[in-house]
């Protein structure tokens, strides 16, 4: 609604904007002292965490998505009676594909790096830690582990070029070959 609507836009962009700039790390203790209040682990917690630190950069792709399919697209599907599934289907999705998918790319690039620092913290003189490579990177950096880190930034490495060229390179070739706008 955002992309499509200006009036939405021009009221809803700069509250976004605003509290996308607040760095999502420094909220960390409150949100996990919240859910431990709540009975819910560091497990959980870094997930929300990492949603937390990455859900801009999906948000802010998907609105320039949504506001760049032509209005004329949106008035051919009002003319032709589309329900809203319809639409969804026909011409939302595949109109912010492209858009959606570099959120998606760069939102993984920030819970990378996230992670580090979402699995494993002190907390009211506690340390909280996962089992999970961010907090091996932590403790590894914090002990002076080097060889544990560097095995560790290696593993970050490889997953990263793995799912990079298994996941995100035929997406974007599908982004660019079928769900292109532009002729």
């Amino acid at each position: 609604m955002i992309g499509r609507r200006p009036r939405w836009s021009r009221a809803l962009q700069p509250v976004i904007q605003m509290a996308a700039s607040f760095p999502a790390p420094m909220i960390f203790p409150v949100v996990v002292g919240g859910m431990l209040a709540f009975g819910v682990g560091l497990g959980i917690s870094s997930v929300v965490l990492l949603i937390l630190g990455t859900q801009w950069y999906i948000l802010f792709n998907v609105i320039a998505g949504s506001s760049a399919i032509p209005r004329e697209l949106w008035e051919v599907s009002r003319l032709a009676g589309f329900s809203r599934r319809h639409r969804w289907q026909q011409l939302i999705l595949p109109g912010i594909f492209p858009s959606l998918l570099t959120g998606w790319i760069t939102a993984m690039g920030g819970a990378w790096n996230a992670s580090i620092v979402a699995e494993y913290m002190k907390y009211h003189g506690q340390t909280l830690m996962t089992t999970e490579l961010g907090s091996a990177i932590s403790q590894a950096t914090e002990r002076g582990a080097f060889h544990i880190l560097a095995a560790a930034v290696g593993i970050m490495a490889v997953t990263v070029v793995g799912f990079n060229r298994l996941v995100w390179r035929p997406l974007s070739h599908l982004a660019q070959t079928r769900y292109t706008l532009e002729s």
